[in-house]
């Protein structure tokens, strides 16, 4: 009888050692796949992916610029998006042979072939999509249509929108890209095919980073909010803990919010706290009302990101400067900032 548990191994010590085995195995896996034997592999392939996270899930597959990627992905569970960044991180670089991922990536000729859910088949060739292009929020909005959906209980037709989107997106493009999603049984207006929908997604993204300003009341006294657009955690994997840094000041107007040195101040503290945790963090959002502002960090919580900003407040010269740190993969906390 084993009276102690193992100790589980740092996730930093547990990534580099799947990286040593893969520089010695990796001719062996392109090798395998191949002549058709990768079963013989998976054991030892998922052995050391489940020793970095035992929810890790893995795939092989084509890659976009090399013959083969390896993909190691939090299969839709944001508690461990994190960790799959960091392996992701600390991959070597693409080659003709391999590259690497830490999502599932979009597979467009999936839309040649015939889909069976439940005993419905559909023809993938014929899914459209209505779309409205938020600007402001950087976002689609997507309805999604199929001849066949008249025929299909709602939840099947939910299930195949889903399920589309990923292979015309990729998920990472679906979660931060996208906003509404919905299906219909009338196809939409000027409908598009999956290839426009992507096209579309692509102009999106390509735009300038923006920050939307938000206005609104608490307790009477108005509060003023700005959040990077969009704001989803997708656009920061590796960024799991939360810092809020609480900063008040003493210069105010009528409403209690800052101005003249006031102002200053906490723009120029904000700065320099952007630029210590470098990238390894970033400032997704802030809110400001009633004599406060909040400063809300996201920084990987495998570095010395947290370290650095809370050693830092004391710095903070027109009140006592504070932070109430917790894991937050999900960004549950500025839920409330999303759009």
């Amino acid at each position: 009888m084993r009276l102690f548990r193992e100790k589980a191994r740092p996730e930093a010590e547990t990534i580099a050692a799947f990286w040593q085995w893969w520089a010695t195995a990796r001719d062996d896996v392109a090798a395998a796949i191949d002549a058709g034997t990768v079963p013989e592999l998976a054991d030892e392939i998922g052995r050391r992916v489940h020793a970095i996270n035992a929810d890790l899930q893995w795939e092989l597959g084509p890659g976009d610029t090399s013959a083969h990627a390896l993909a190691v992905t939090p299969g839709g569970q944001a508690e461990i998006r994190a960790v799959a960044a960091r392996w992701l991180a600390a991959a070597p670089p693409a080659d003709e042979t391999w590259s690497y991922r830490s999502v599932r990536a979009a597979d467009p000729s999936t839309f040649e072939s015939t889909i069976e859910l439940n005993g419905h088949q559909l023809e993938l060739a014929d899914i459209r999509y209505g779309l409205t292009v938020n600007e402001q929020n950087r976002q689609i909005d997507v309805v999604c249509y199929h001849s066949a959906f008249a025929g299909l209980p709602d939840d099947i037709r939910g299930q195949i929108t889903f399920l589309t989107l990923d292979w015309a997106l990729g998920e990472d493009d679906v979660e931060i890209w996208i906003g509404e999603i919905t299906w219909t049984v009338v196809e939409p207006a000027h409908s598009r095919t999956p290839a426009e929908l992507r096209k579309a997604v692509n102009t999106v993204a390509a735009g300038e980073d923006s920050w939307v300003l938000m206005r609104g009341e608490r307790k009477g006294r108005p509060i003023l909010a700005t959040a990077a657009s969009p704001l989803r955690p997708a656009r920061w994997p590796r960024f799991d803990l939360h810092v809020p840094i609480k900063l008040p000041y003493q210069r105010y107007n009528e409403g209690r919010l800052p101005v003249d040195e006031s102002l200053a101040a906490l723009r120029g503290f904000e700065d320099e706290l952007s630029a210590a945790v470098s990238t390894n963090g970033a400032l997704v959002a802030h809110e400001t009302g009633n004599r406060l502002r909040t400063l809300h960090f996201y920084v990987d919580s495998q570095t010395n990101a947290r370290a650095e900003l809370e050693s830092r407040l004391p710095h903070w010269l027109e009140g006592r400067a504070s932070a109430a740190v917790r894991l937050d993969p999900s960004f549950e906390q500025v839920q409330h900032l999303m759009h």
